[in-house]
């Protein structure tokens, strides 16, 4: 009887483990019964399940047109690469486009699967960290009137310009063409905007190569006390407006933007606030540009320096005083020829 009774529990505790083996089993996010909604735009090294191809550190698939990412229609659209090979987010080799989905937020993942944050301006892994790709590459060769500087009181009444020259090694006499003016620093559209600038730049010729900030202006517009949320209307315009100054600059032939935000303001933190938010909406929105834009965070080279920044009050705790320009002149010029931008 008890030999019996031992061979059932035997037989139950078999069953029991093999229930459990099937469960989960049946349940690993590796699973094959997962669909490729899981598996899209997951990090990847080589290879990647569902029959989709790893391409700028993705699973994902190629595409030509539109109808080939209808397996995520609604989510992902096709986007060209040679904006992300330029500043160096993928490999030289992948100069064609994906399925991929753009975003401005991490709202605008919520569709995929829940790892899924915006970076850089596409829906990647949380763990995955957008960065520079081993690459060789060959900086081009800009004439000093090819390159124009955009932007506000920032580089209006600091020393920014004429220290780039310096560190680009311009010879006297020589300049970057610069229209900054607090003035008309609004990357939000109309007559007192950065597009304003840009457009009061083209009678002197074409630019090639744009150096710019912006987003402040906007900021201190008053529209949102702090801009605490995208959905302020000041927000809202800002990034519209920086949108498609990067498409008028796409499709007049500039071929790099880039662009620096600022360190976090002295003594300002509605300011402080309203920069924050405005820094994560303008980088996804500077990453899914189709002129390749290379951002540049300058907090690194700010932090624990608030003697970099002017001490009058019109500053707003952010205007740069002379050490501050010639630091952020050198991180700038440092980042474009890092970024193979310039030599």
């Amino acid at each position: 009887m008890n030999r019996d009774w031992a061979l059932h529990e035997i037989r139950a505790l078999a069953q029991l483990l093999v229930g459990l083996w099937l469960i989960f089993s049946c349940s690993s996010p590796e699973s094959a019964q997962e669909g490729s909604e899981t598996h899209f735009l997951r990090s990847c090294q080589a290879t990647c399940a569902e029959g989709m191809q790893c391409l700028c550190g993705v699973c994902t698939l190629s595409c030509n047109e539109p109808a080939d990412c209808a397996n995520w229609a609604g989510v992902a659209s096709c986007a060209p690469l040679g904006p992300r090979v330029a500043e160096q987010r993928c490999a030289a080799s992948e100069l064609s486009a994906i399925c991929d989905a753009a975003c401005l937020s991490d709202a605008d993942c919520s569709k995929l699967a829940k790892s899924r944050i915006c970076d850089y301006g596409y829906c990647r892994e949380l763990h995955q960290q957008a960065g520079p790709i081993a690459t060789s590459c060959m900086p081009a060769t800009f004439a000093p009137a090819e390159v124009l500087i955009l932007g506000d009181v920032l580089i209006e009444l600091s020393i920014f310009a004429p220290q780039l020259e310096k560190a680009a090694g311009l010879s006297a006499g020589q300049h970057y063409r610069n229209k900054a003016a607090g003035g008309s620093s609004l990357l939000a559209t109309g007559p007192q905007s950065i597009d304003s600038e840009y457009t009061s730049a083209l009678p002197d010729g074409p630019a090639r190569l744009i150096i710019m900030d912006g987003g402040a202006t906007d900021v201190l517009s008053g529209q949102c006390a702090g801009m605490l949320t995208p959905d302020c209307p000041a927000a809202r315009a800002a990034v519209n407006g920086a949108e498609a100054l990067f498409a008028r600059f796409a499709q007049d032939g500039v071929e790099h933007v880039v662009y620096f935000f600022y360190g976090d303001p002295v003594g300002n933190p509605t300011l402080r606030d309203g920069l924050d938010l405005m820094r994560t909406l303008l980088r996804n929105a500077c990453g899914r540009s189709p002129v390749p834009c290379h951002w540049l965070d300058l907090r690194p080279a700010f932090m624990d320096h608030p003697e970099y920044i002017a001490a009058q009050p019109a500053s707003q705790g952010l205007v740069f005083s002379d050490a501050g320009a010639t630091v952020a002149a050198a991180a700038t010029f440092g980042f474009m020829q890092k970024q193979c931008v310039v030599n």
